[in-house]
Parts: structure tokens; C-alpha cells; sequence
């Protein structure tokens, strides 16, 4: 049975680890081991529609980085719950991401997400307009803080713009020259 998060897990970013996450980690290491097995012959990604790789010189970066790949959070999480993974085993970084839907109208899904230093780093795979099923991020990726709380805290990621109200902002307690030349994470690094 899927655990629900508290608010004291959501407020620090964490998902509990209930019995999902240990029936499921055979069956993920199986899955890993396909994975790697297929991607060392050199099989060809068929299965991305052209529209989700911005254009053929991204193409390295997106399958590498695995931005926007679905990814699964191991725990129930309202709009309103900003939650991570950070073992997501199909995510490259292992970060799986569902952020605060700051719209109120995202029906996209978790994503696998990676670290990033300014919007170009966060080319990923967007969604097929033709597929209604496809939950994937629908405009695009940009570079932002997630958390400020827990061992993301004040990390910049690459952020789904369906999840945003506006342009991302550094938060207050991220800003060293907001506070005195330190940030609210350092108890975390």
C-alpha cells in the first residue's frame, strides 16, 4: 500500500519508504539491468517522438540527462506538496521530482530532474500533443531552486514551467546577500 506523506516529511521533502519501495527494488534493479544492457548493444532511441527533442543537436543531452523522463516519487502527494526521490534509479541523477503546482492546473507527473546552472542545461523531453495519455512537461524546462529545506535545499534543478505561476526567482533564504552572507542550508551542505 502507497504511503501517504506527512506534513512534516513534505515540508522537509522527504517520501516515507514504505513497503512499495522494497517490493518494488527488484523488480527496478531488473529493469536497470535491461536498460544498461540495451543501451551497451547500441540500440537506437526509436521510442521518443521527434517532438519531444528540441532539435538533433540536444539529442545527447536529453537521453544523458534524462530530463522529464516519467519517474516515480514512492509516495502520494497533493498539488500543493512539493516532493523528491533521490533514489530514483530511472533518473541519471536519481532525482525524480513532483514540484508545488504554484498554478494550480499542472496535470503533468514527476519527472526526473539533475542539478543545472542556468535554463540551457534543462533541455528534456516535453509531450505528444497526439498521445492523451502522455504526461510529460508540456513548456519546457527551466533552471531553479525546488527546496529550501533538506538536502536539496537551495540546489538549482531543472524545473517543469507547467508546475511555475511566473518566472522562478531565487528564494529569499538562498540569497547570501539576503542574510548575512549565508543561506538557510547550511546545516545541509
Amino acid at each position: 500500500m502507497l504511503a501517504a506523506a506527512t506534513p512534516w516529511m513534505v515540508a522537509n521533502g522527504f517520501c516515507p519508504k514504505g513497503d512499495r519501495r522494497e517490493m518494488l527494488m527488484p523488480l527496478i534493479r531488473q529493469i536497470a539491468l535491461v536498460l544498461a544492457a540495451t543501451a551497451a548493444a547500441g540500440c537506437p532511441n526509436d521510442s521518443l517522438p521527434p517532438e519531444t527533442i528540441p532539435d538533433s543537436s540536444t539529442v545527447s543531452t536529453v537521453s544523458s540527462l534524462g530530463i522529464g523522463r516519467p519517474c516515480d516519487i514512492l509516495c502520494d502527494a497533493g498539488a500543493m506538496q512539493a516532493v523528491y526521490n533521490s533514489q530514483a534509479l530511472e533518473c541519471p541523477s536519481r532525482i525524480c521530482l513532483k514540484p508545488l503546482d504554484g498554478t494550480g492546473e499542472a496535470d503533468t507527473g514527476a519527472f526526473c530532474s539533475s542539478e543545472c546552472s542556468t535554463d540551457s542545461d534543462c533541455v528534456g523531453a516535453t509531450r505528444d500533443p497526439s498521445n492523451p495519455s502522455d504526461r510529460h512537461c508540456v513548456t519546457g524546462y527551466t533552471c531553479g531552486v525546488a527546496f529550501v529545506v533538506g538536502p536539496l535545499c537551495c540546489k538549482k534543478l531543472c524545473l517543469c514551467k507547467d508546475f511555475l505561476a511566473g518566472p522562478v526567482q531565487t528564494p529569499m533564504a538562498c540569497d547570501p546577500s539576503q542574510n548575512n552572507g549565508v543561506t538557510a542550508c547550511a546545516e545541509w551542505q
